[in-house]
């Protein structure tokens, strides 16, 4: 499985029968320039061999050529579904095959057409993006010569979409997604060392995404296990920020307030907020980040009411027997590792997006080995909470504030 959100019970189908293809244009707040370069800082002995002989610049960007390795773009190749939202996907991952061997995952933009200028500006700054822990883009295509594209869905007639044919060509992940990894351990003995692996990982990536990555930070603002990809040596590489980059920060956040479903790993201040901050949304992140990291220390799946799963991650995994029992045969030494990551992933959850920390203090954290004091960031002073509240009381508290926002939103 590639890159995409959760697979949901409506069909492909049922998910463009409401959606006309939507035309998205640089938000107000985005720079009007931006490198343009293209050149891709992975060297070609780092690649299969059999990838190193082709032409990034010739073959991934020939529509023809990406058609021949997906069988015709056949719903048989689809291997995994992107998009904002997971009941309305903007993109289809097809299994890319060249000469008998997989190797690459080819991103089919479906529901969503990006002005030509934006989607090449934006895929040649992705081809720049080279970290171990972030999936790369090979390269990319733009394909106006048809006008139209034709798409296959499971049991139905092909259905025509009008406007280009746009794709983005990246490396393929053979081990899956940190979900079905997290699926697949359920009836297993957690290897904790394996669960700090991810948690590392996933939290270096981040921070590249928002530090490292050049002039301009990237957020990804869907983050979540699914979007999370391991592979060979499941070394986790995050994926799917590139949706919020083609369409712009400010029209990824209103696809869902159209969309008006369920949050997923957002934080619910994330649909009330005004404008699109870099440093807020960098915040957004680092909230479905906390989540991720509780969900793989505390196996505590994140499903409804985040206030509900904080508030029963905080009672129960203050006690030492909580982590005994889970771990059972980890060294005490290990023991406060997990304790640490739990009191992270509390720390990036926090209902005041100012009280949550940077993917650069998380590291610092991980890598001094010295877990956050709850309710205090450091070097900055903080009011403490109100009597017999918990950061969980705090998250519910602004949930309710935000709740007649959320009703008069519905209204309109």
């Amino acid at each position: 499985m590639q890159s995409g959100d959760e697979e949901s019970d409506t069909s492909d189908t049922d998910a463009f029968e409401t959606e006309t293809t939507t035309k998205f244009v640089p938000s107000d707040e985005e720079p009007a320039s931006a490198d343009m370069t293209g050149e891709t800082s992975t060297q070609e002995d780092d690649m299969p061999d059999l990838l190193s002989k082709v032409s990034l610049s010739a073959e991934l960007s020939s529509l023809d050529f990406l058609e021949k390795i997906t069988d015709g773009f056949s719903h048989e190749r689809i291997v995994g579904k992107d998009g904002p939202h997971a009941v309305v996907h903007k993109a289809f991952v097809y299994e890319g095959n060249i000469s008998g061997q997989t190797v690459v995952a080819v991103k089919r933009l479906i529901g969503v057409e990006i002005k030509v200028r934006k989607f090449e500006m934006e895929a040649k700054r992705l081809l720049n993006l080279d970290h171990k822990n972030i999936v790369k883009l090979l390269g990319y295509c733009h394909d106006e010569s048809r006008g139209h594209k034709l798409v296959q869905f499971k049991g139905k007639p092909p259905q025509d979409f009008k406007g280009a044919e746009q794709l983005l060509c990246y490396e393929y992940m053979h081990n899956g997604s940190l979900r079905e990894y997290l699926i697949g351990q359920e009836s297993r003995e957690v290897d904790w060392h394996m669960c700090y692996k991810l948690i590392k990982g996933t939290c270096e990536g981040l921070l590249y995404l928002h530090e490292d990555c050049g002039d301009r930070p990237i957020v990804h603002l869907n983050l979540n296990p699914s979007n999370i990809l391991l592979d060979e040596h499941n070394e986790p590489r995050i994926t799917g920020f590139d949706f919020s980059k083609l369409i712009g920060e400010k029209n990824t956040k209103s696809v869902f307030f159209q969309m008006n479903g369920p949050l997923g790993y957002l934080p619910p201040d994330f649909l009330y907020s005004k404008g699109t901050d870099l440093k807020y949304l960098a915040t957004v992140d680092i909230y479905s980040l906390g989540l991720i990291i509780l969900e793989i220390a505390a196996r505590q799946e994140i499903k409804g009411d985040h206030g509900i799963i904080i508030k029963t991650v905080e009672t129960n995994w203050r006690q030492d027997s909580q982590i005994a029992t889970l771990y059972g045969s980890l060294e005490d030494k290990f023991r406060g590792q997990v304790k640490m990551c739990i009191d992270i992933g509390l720390h990036c959850v926090k209902s005041k997006p100012e009280k949550r920390p940077t993917a650069g203090e998380i590291i610092r954290w991980l890598d001094n080995g010295s877990k956050p004091v709850l309710g205090q960031r450091p070097g900055v002073a903080e009011p403490p909470l109100r009597a017999n509240a918990t950061p969980a009381d705090d998250h519910i508290q602004e949930k309710e504030k935000q709740t007649p926002l959320r009703r008069l939103f519905r209204r309109k």
